[in-house]
């Protein structure tokens, strides 16, 4: 019985340490975080300002999202095979009719358009996880993959803020 506490004392540290290891390694303090599930275009309701949104080859999960306003940490995980981004502008243009060049969505004619940078979580290699904290005031939002061709693969979605 002694040697069966021993173990179970033993497995319980070992899983300690691998849910500790799984966390970021970068050191600039605005990468991190945690993953969900597949691509789907339902909306997802965030509480206590934080979100997940995952990044696959094409494709965000979920694809429309719904927050209260203030300080919201979105967390980006890359389920995909290729580097991602997420890009978020306050704006209340159709997500899947952004101003497109070379094949990125043009952020100066977005702008132009009465578009407000919001910020981004840029170059998440596969199996990699980055999150940034945002202030976010009530509206819409656009998000979208700004690697080259990603977006109009459509890798793109809608954030609410209420």
């Amino acid at each position: 019985m002694r040697y069966r506490s021993i173990l179970i004392l033993i497995v319980a540290a070992l899983a300690a340490v691998a849910i500790g290891a799984c966390g970021s390694d970068d050191d600039d303090g605005d990468d991190g975080g945690a993953t969900t599930g597949a691509g789907t275009e339902t909306e997802a309701a965030a509480g206590a300002g934080a979100v997940t949104v995952e990044m696959g080859d094409f494709f965000f999960d979920p694809k429309d999202v719904t927050t209260d306003a203030g300080s919201v940490t979105i967390s980006a995980p890359n389920i995909g095979q290729v580097e991602h981004e997420l890009v978020l502008f306050k704006s209340d243009a159709d997500p899947a009719s952004l101003p497109v060049a070379g094949g990125e969505v043009d952020e100066e004619a977005l702008e132009e358009q009465g578009a407000e940078e919001a910020g981004e979580i840029e170059d998440v290699a596969p199996g990699e996880t980055k999150e940034h904290g945002f202030e976010l005031t009530a509206g819409k939002y656009v998000m979208f993959c700004n690697v080259p061709a990603h977006y109009e693969q459509g890798m793109y979605g809608s954030v609410t803020v209420k």
